[in-house]
């Protein structure tokens, strides 16, 4: 018995000592201790202690790590460790380091994801059967898992569009991971072309409005050999180099796009300023791609927004095209679908069982779970709300686009209410996000396709 109590005690007071020299390491060193991990230290935004760059080893195929690994960037900016930390994933590459709406609404730590297949997240030898929903979620539990000992507080899953898809896919295949999941603007297809937009493209707004949309999409085509000029000299002047499309192609899909990208990012007081029949060609042409930019179809976008296609036309569906009011003028691509932009030679095929599994999941049993909505934005025809019973939260906000915050909404109070009591805090919206940190996450989002 001595002998058992003795054992004992050195147990204790090696464990002591070992959590005594964790605690004596930086922050840094703890990080850089983790396998897989390549650390550098960076500024942090306003707000944050510190912040790091860190690309993390990811297994190209998490069922057999004997198909190759990868690496995967993501930005650690940190608070302190009692903090919660909000898990913030955009669905696409990330550029630079920012703090989301929610880690300044919870004064939280955030980790910023690249998303797999993106840049800082490829790998070498693109196999595109391993771009699934369940990959990239095993790719957020590796990561969650690796911080877990130096951010033990309570965790929650964010994004907006995308980034609230990936969030709520996360959340399906990893539900103990987070305690709650705030996804903003996120649409879920449960098809390939879900023809939920065409109804709500002819419905949003007035009907003048979007008689003036349409006015203006023939206008533009109409005047095609002008707008033919106006592409070439812009493609010249911002170095758009169209090989995988024409510029005639590029047109008319900016075109067809046009009504679907006014209200995204538009608002219904904005109708008046859409140019009609007695303006120049400049002005129309100026206007189209203001709304509906043509660098979408040049080669560096092509090449960037191949990975969401795929996913698209795999397995989290997408939004067809509207264009029978057009289909007279429409030469280059009398078809237009978005299935033009997935990756060439590659084969798709559309497994419906993914969604049909997640959807109910997320709609019966995904608890703690916050949606946002725009109530203009074309992406909420495929909103996604909770059943009866189940404790999570949809808001719509009339009149709001696709860039919609909780600081915009009608219900905000609601909205923190119900994240204070899952997360036992304390927090309130006066918690505002910095002007640099803003104009990051909403460049970032209006660059990306939804």
């Amino acid at each position: 018995m001595e002998k058992i109590r003795y054992f004992l005690i050195i147990f204790v007071l090696l464990a002591a000592s070992c959590r005594q020299g964790e605690s004596d390491l930086s922050l840094l060193e703890r990080l850089q201790a983790i396998t897989g991990f390549q650390v550098v230290e960076i500024t942090p935004p306003a707000g944050f202690l510190q912040a790091f760059q860190i690309d993390s080893t990811q297994d190209v195929d998490h069922r057999d790590p004997a198909k190759g690994a990868f690496q995967q960037r993501f930005y650690l900016s940190y608070r302190s460790e009692v903090a919660p930390t909000v898990f913030y994933t955009t669905g696409y590459g990330v550029e630079r380091n920012y703090q989301s709406e929610p880690a300044a609404l919870l004064q939280a730590n955030q980790v910023l994801m690249v998303h797999r297949y993106f840049p800082d997240a490829v790998p070498s030898a693109t196999d595109w059967s391993f771009l699934t929903t369940e990959q990239a979620a095993a790719d957020q539990h590796r990561i969650r898992m690796a911080l877990s000992e130096i951010l033990p507080g309570k965790w929650v899953s964010s994004g907006a569009s995308k980034g609230g898809m990936t969030a709520l896919y996360y959340r399906y295949y990893y539900p103990a991971d987070v305690a709650a999941t705030v996804a903003y603007v996120a649409p879920i297809m449960e098809r390939t072309e879900d023809p939920r937009f065409v109804g709500f493209l002819q419905s949003v707004g007035t009907a003048e409005c979007r008689e003036r949309i349409a006015r203006f999409q023939r206008q533009v085509l109409i005047r095609r050999e002008a707008m033919l000029a106006l592409v070439n000299a812009h493609a010249q002047q911002n170095n758009h180099s169209f090989s995988y499309f024409s510029e005639a192609e590029a047109l008319e899909f900016a075109v067809t796009e046009y009504p679907f990208a006014f209200w995204q990012y538009g608002a219904e007081s904005e109708c008046a300023s859409i140019p009609d029949e007695t303006a120049s060609d400049q002005q129309l042409f100026d206007h189209l791609v203001e709304v509906s930019p043509l660098s979408y179809y040049a080669d560096a976008d092509y090449l960037y927004y191949r990975p969401l296609f795929y996913q698209a036309y795999t397995e989290i569906g997408y939004c067809p095209y509207w264009y029978d009011h057009l289909s007279d003028l429409l030469l280059a691509v009398p078809s237009p679908t978005y299935r033009s932009f997935a990756p060439r030679g590659v084969e798709m095929t559309f497994r419906p069982e993914v969604m049909q599994r997640i959807v109910p999941w997320l709609r019966t049993q995904g608890q703690r779970i916050i949606y946002i909505y725009g109530g203009i934005d074309p992406w909420t025809a495929a909103a996604l709300g909770p059943a009866a019973g189940v404790d999570a939260l949809q808001v719509i906000q009339p009149g709001a686009n696709h860039g919609v915050k909780i600081s915009h909404l009608d219900q905000k109070d609601i909205v923190i209410q119900t994240l204070n009591r899952w997360l036992g805090s304390s927090v309130s919206v006066s918690a505002a996000v910095p002007a640099e940190d803003r104009a990051n996450e909403n460049w970032e989002r209006r660059r990306n396709r939804f």
